[in-house]
């Protein structure tokens, strides 16, 4: 990670800065020119009172067509932030997403950003600052999603939280995460106000259009059996791991990122390894070398 990217991914602003950049201009200019304005009609100043009254009225408009600007090109910056993720740029993403952070007050681009953040950060082995942003992340779902793309938006964020809080040593914030996945995948039932709430085939306009398309329409669970391997690890629970990645090889084959496939195989060679007493030798298990390699599972688990 360039130190332009982990500067970025460690010092991400609030929501606060959109916020007055929005509201500031549809509500705080206006008002105070409209003040000016009742104050110049007062001392009977009425050109110019009604000067400050048109500017008044021509901030709060173009304020209005600029936060519908930022909208409409903020979707096309995450969607260049997101495939310049999986580019390995994250010199771009976190320009893009940055700049959505900044600019667009909405609160699903303001998660789709912070996601894709975060990303970056879980990518270039920041796990503390990808954690952070995960969660930030989370709380930024918006209250009116749908309940289907709310869940799996929760589970995912969730999951790659608890993944990078465990890589971080914090074994207890990741048992948290990972407990609150488990939650929002134990129903796969549709909330019974979906039909009136989805509105993602309104694209920009619709707030759960973001929802579901996060990283591609990922299933959380693979990542969700990673994360529990993962804390496994932390824990010493080296013989549940070894049942886990079992159980779970369909899952872990087909629903992983080559480099997070690493990461699982690193784990299970690991708990082989503990659980044979050290020796490769008295486990033919742990004689199958790992078939991905990866500096990020190293920096996560590395090679013995």
């Amino acid at each position: 990670m360039t130190p332009t990217v982990l500067a970025r991914v460690r010092h991400v602003p609030t929501r606060a800065g959109a916020a007055l950049l929005t509201f500031g201009g549809m509500l705080g200019v206006p008002a105070i020119l409209s003040m000016l304005a009742m104050g110049a009609f007062a001392m009977e100043i009425e050109a110019l009172g009604a000067i400050l009254f048109l500017l008044a009225a021509l901030v709060f408009f173009g304020t209005v067509v600029l936060a519908w600007i930022f909208i409409f090109t903020a979707r096309t910056k995450l969607k260049r932030a997101q495939d310049a993720i999986y580019a390995g740029d994250f010199e771009t993403a976190t320009k893009d997403a940055l700049s959505v952070v900044k600019t667009t007050f909405r609160a699903d681009y303001q998660m789709g950003a912070l996601f894709v953040l975060a990303l970056a950060a879980e990518r270039s082995a920041a796990f503390v600052e990808a954690g952070a942003l995960f969660v930030r992340a989370y709380e930024m779902i918006p209250a009116m999603a749908a309940q289907g793309p709310g869940r799996r938006a929760r589970a995912l964020m969730m999951a790659h939280a608890a993944i990078d809080f465990a890589a971080a040593g914090d074994v207890a914030r990741a048992n948290q995460m990972l407990l609150g996945c488990h939650q929002q995948l134990g129903s796969n039932a549709q909330g019974g106000f979906d039909f009136l709430l989805d509105d993602s085939s309104f694209g920009a306009i619709g707030v759960n259009s973001l929802l579901k398309e996060m990283e591609n329409r990922r299933d959380p669970r693979p990542l969700a059996v990673l994360a529990q391997m993962l804390i496994g690890l932390r824990m010493g629970a080296f013989q549940q791991i070894v049942d886990l990645a079992t159980h779970e090889r369909p899952s872990i084959e087909r629903g992983l990122a080559p480099n997070e496939q690493a990461l699982a195989e690193r784990i299970q060679s690991e708990a082989i390894r503990a659980l044979s007493g050290g020796g490769a030798h008295r486990s033919p298990g742990a004689l199958s070398a790992p078939t991905h390699a990866s500096s990020w599972a190293d920096a996560i688990v590395p090679v013995r």
